[in-house]
């Protein structure tokens, strides 16, 4: 006889949406059907045409986890377990940081009212930069809850100084544990103080001087400048990174990882260590802090809530 199989798709099938199809977006997508966390992934552009060509590409890759990849429309974003939003602005020649966060609040203001309302269980995660401000941006916009709402913060810059300390000094990255916190950039700090390898701190194992220290700090930090000055932008890292993170959320792993969320403390979404679920940020790690890292965590705080109340208020905002 003759059979056909066309089921329907499941709505309560586990998906991602992209929302941003460039370079960042696509690398997400295929970071995550590699790692095969998702039943789905849905991909959202703007710009149609180069959103149907990235997800033909990716249709060829889902075998290898029995990943589905569609093309999908900003309501689809409003059912998915988690929206990834690398949609954003880029600073134009002699635009200023003031003209680029009211785009980018345009951005941000239509891509909420496009998706809203959303499942109660839906998380969304910010790429685009700045991420942290953004990150709080977008949550003010929506007003979907503090702990379903988060940035990819600091992740890359951690990763990127214990990969330096690794080839450095022949240790796993994956077995180097210290973190950089702070705002993504240059109001950044790494943690030497409560890292450390097979309990052994940081600074004790690798017998850091303070001009290694201050080394190894600059070469994460401004690797980024490096690779964009290389090749013209960066993605696989931060694609790699997101995958890990979102796995971790969905996946209900309850993992500690370095991202932009809301810090009571600071009174604003701050880069810093926290607890993942399936529900969201489950909690902020209690990190201590010496005198001179409190002080740059400080400054970025305010920068951080200067530049969220510029952009949403930008004739009334004084730092």
């Amino acid at each position: 006889p003759d059979i056909t199989f066309a089921l329907p798709r499941c709505s309560s099938m586990s998906s991602a949406a992209i929302i941003g199809a460039g370079s960042v977006g696509s690398t997400i997508a295929s970071f995550l059907i590699w790692g095969g966390a998702y039943e789905e992934i849905i991909m959202i552009d703007i710009n149609k045409e180069r959103c149907e060509g990235e997800v033909m590409d990716l249709q060829d890759a889902g075998f290898l986890t029995d990943t589905q990849v569609r093309m999908g429309e900003y309501k689809d974003a409003s059912s998915a377990s988690i929206v990834i939003i690398t949609a954003g602005a880029k600073q134009r020649k002699g635009e200023t940081r003031e003209a680029l966060l009211q785009r980018n609040v345009r951005i941000l203001s239509s891509i909420a009212k496009s998706i809203l309302p959303v499942k109660d269980d839906t998380l969304v995660l910010l790429v685009a930069n700045p991420v942290d401000i953004l990150t709080q941006l977008f949550q003010e916009i929506s007003g979907i809850p503090r702990e379903r709402v988060f940035g990819s913060g600091t992740f890359l810059d951690t990763m990127r100084l214990r990969t330096e300390l690794s080839m450095r000094y022949n240790i796993a990255a994956t077995h180097i544990h210290t973190y950089i916190v702070g705002m993504h950039g240059d109001l950044q700090i790494p943690l030497w103080g409560v890292g450390n390898v097979a309990s052994v701190p940081v600074e004790e194992f690798f017998r850091l001087t303070e001009k290694d220290k201050k080394a190894i700090g600059d070469a994460a930090r401004d690797k980024a400048y490096k690779i964009i000055s290389a090749k013209g932008s960066t993605y696989y890292g931060i694609g790699a990174c997101v995958a890990k993170l979102s796995a971790g959320f969905t996946q209900n792993r309850h993992q500690i990882y370095q991202l932009s969320t809301w810090h009571p403390q600071y009174g604003c979404y701050l880069s810093w260590p926290a607890v993942v679920s399936k529900k969201g940020v489950s909690g902020i790690v209690p990190v201590a802090l010496t005198v001179k890292e409190t002080e740059i965590v400080k400054k970025a705080a305010a920068t951080i809530r200067f530049g969220v109340k510029n952009a949403l208020n930008p004739k009334k905002s004084k730092l």
